[in-house]
């Protein structure tokens, strides 16, 4: 029994050599086969290789100069909608320091002519001001608002002193309130422009 055991160990090492040199001899003619078509077709591959390296060169040349594009036009977009929304709060500041504050108060000018005066310039300030919010990250266009609310805080300051009829209030007083008031507001808004000029400068650099 001994020697039947031995004999077939035997031969499972002798098949294990076997397998071993097949697998051996059959890496060894397949890269006989690769050396022998590298060799015999090297140009063609050569070409091969140029072709595919050029081709993914022109796809990320292409994808790079897309993307740079898409970047140059979307700060030129930003640039005219900052410009815009700066010539429309010249004109918005412009309205209200040339405003008719003592005929206003006086009623000699009716709501709805204030209105007429008045609304034009803060809409159009507003529409700017929303089509901002594509072109700038929360915290930057939060001063965009911020400038909003204080012209708007104006007119509605300007509402409340129309409507007052108390009358140890006098139209000095409320033309004086009102002047002060929008003044400090104006004030308010000249650092946060110049923020945003700021931000504008670092978005190009």
């Amino acid at each position: 029994m001994g020697a039947y055991i031995i004999g077939v160990r035997g031969i499972l090492k002798k098949v294990q050599k076997q397998s071993v040199a097949y697998r051996h001899n059959q890496f060894y003619i397949i890269r006989m086969r690769i050396e022998e078509m590298v060799t015999k077709y090297w140009s063609q591959i050569t070409l091969l290789l140029l072709g595919i390296g050029y081709f993914v060169r022109s796809i990320l040349d292409l994808v790079f100069k897309k993307r740079e594009i898409n970047h140059t036009l979307f700060q030129n977009r930003r640039l005219e909608s900052v410009s815009h929304f700066y010539s429309l709060y010249a004109k918005t500041e412009q309205m209200w320091k040339g405003i008719s504050i003592y005929e206003i108060l006086n009623r000699k000018i009716t709501p709805k002519e204030i209105d007429n005066i008045v609304f034009p310039s803060i809409d159009e300030l507003q529409r700017t001001v929303l089509e901002l919010e594509i072109y700038f990250d929360e915290k930057q266009y939060n001063h965009f608002e911020d400038i909003l609310n204080n012209v708007q805080m104006i007119n509605k300051r300007l509402s409340q002193l129309y409507w007052n009829d108390d009358e140890n209030v006098t139209t000095i007083n409320k033309a004086n309130d009102f002047e002060f008031f929008r003044d400090k507001k104006l004030l308010e808004n000249k650092p946060i422009l110049k923020q945003i000029s700021i931000i504008l400068k670092e978005s190009f650099k």
